[in-house]
């Protein structure tokens, strides 16, 4: 059979893809928050909830931010099965970007749920996609670190009462400025001695790299969410490199848009393209889908066409997402025979590829 010549932006959407940072409440469509709030006779106009996503900045005049919008929808949903209508429908976004593995936060502390109900509403709809969908799809409940040390071992405690095989390990997010990971050591700790996997963002908003470097050292997380300081510190850029601790960065970062005001310059200066050619270990991830206006697609579209990295560079962080993931050395071992063949019968029917400055050209081999 012949084969059919695809576009660039087919491939964007069609080769394989693992999404290792994704938070659960960003990917709620718009139309999916106007649901809750009528359902729930919550006050919140269309143009109200459109200030929640960066796709309506225009119209709106602003953008509150995920945090902001992760918050206010904590409190929107009431019952579990709106968890699991939101996880049916990020399946079927990811889905249709040839999205086939998510490791999804959220955040136990923020629910009106209790931990158990919200868990098993979350698996359940997990259990379906993969087998509507066959898209596979793991759970790391968060810590919010705007709350208490106290709140983070609660937090982990819950998980230990109520074990599930899909949780695999914890995250922290929100905001950083006054609350580095070793606040919440203990929390980190008790999860590591029951067999949790652990990561947590540091460094997300330019803050110092000696976030990253306590997260690795002290705390002995798995993984970094962002980390994107760390190369205002060569020695320790290298080290890392060396170690290949994964780190999961985000090209549409909000902070590095807001610090450049020229998309040319926001191109050639994003620390992703500096970490990438120091050799760390980088897996592009999508962070808040909705809120953000982005796609696992659109992710390594950016990495091409606005940071200048080649198709080789995208089937190595494929790889990279892989090799990161928390799933069994078996199943990985098979995805990344599967997904490097699917791929390269992909790269092989492109009609052609990116032609890229050589000012720009960011070849990446790990």
């Amino acid at each position: 059979m012949k084969s059919t010549p695809i576009t660039l932006t087919e491939f964007y959407h069609r080769f394989p893809k693992a999404d290792l940072h994704y938070h659960l409440l960003g990917g709620v469509r718009l139309e999916t928050m106007l649901s809750f709030a009528d359902k729930y006779q919550i006050a919140l106009s269309e143009l109200e909830a459109k200030a929640y996503y960066r796709a309506h900045q225009k119209e709106t005049g602003i953008v509150k931010g995920g945090i902001e919008a992760l918050t206010f929808l904590y409190q929107l949903m009431q019952e579990p099965s709106d968890y699991a209508r939101v996880m049916r429908e990020v399946a079927e976004d990811a889905h249709a970007c040839g999205v086939k593995y998510i490791e999804t936060f959220w955040n136990p502390s923020d629910t009106v749920l209790s931990y158990a109900d919200v868990n098993t509403a979350l698996a359940d709809a997990i259990d379906n996609a993969y087998n509507e969908l066959g898209i596979v799809i793991r759970l790391i409940p968060s810590i919010n670190r705007e709350k208490s040390p106290e709140d983070a071992v609660a937090m982990v405690n819950e998980m230990i009462d109520s074990p599930h095989p899909y949780v695999l390990g914890i995250g922290i997010d929100y905001k950083e400025h006054d609350a580095p990971v070793e606040k919440f050591w203990k929390a980190y700790r008790l999860a590591k001695l029951h067999g949790y996997k652990l990561t947590a963002h540091c460094s997300e908003f330019g803050l110092h790299w000696r976030n990253v470097e306590t997260g690795i050292e002290l705390i002995d997380v798995d993984r970094i969410d962002h980390g994107y300081t760390i190369i205002d510190n060569p020695a320790l850029t290298q080290k890392y490199a060396q170690r290949g601790i994964p780190f999961t960065v985000i090209p549409s970062n909000t902070y590095y848009f807001k610090q450049w005001p020229s998309h040319q310059d926001w191109c050639q200066h994003h620390p992703i393209r500096a970490m990438a050619k120091a050799g760390i270990n980088i897996i592009p991830c999508t962070d808040d889908w909705h809120i953000h206006n982005t796609t696992s697609a659109n992710c390594y579209r950016v990495m091409v066409e606005d940071f200048g990295f080649d198709i080789g560079s995208l089937k190595q962080m494929m790889i990279n997402s892989i090799e990161a993931s928390w799933m069994p050395d078996e199943t990985k071992q098979q995805w990344l025979a599967e997904w490097s063949h699917e791929f390269d019968a992909l790269r092989a029917n492109l009609l052609a590829e990116p032609t890229i400055a050589p000012d720009m050209k960011v070849c990446y081999r790990r």
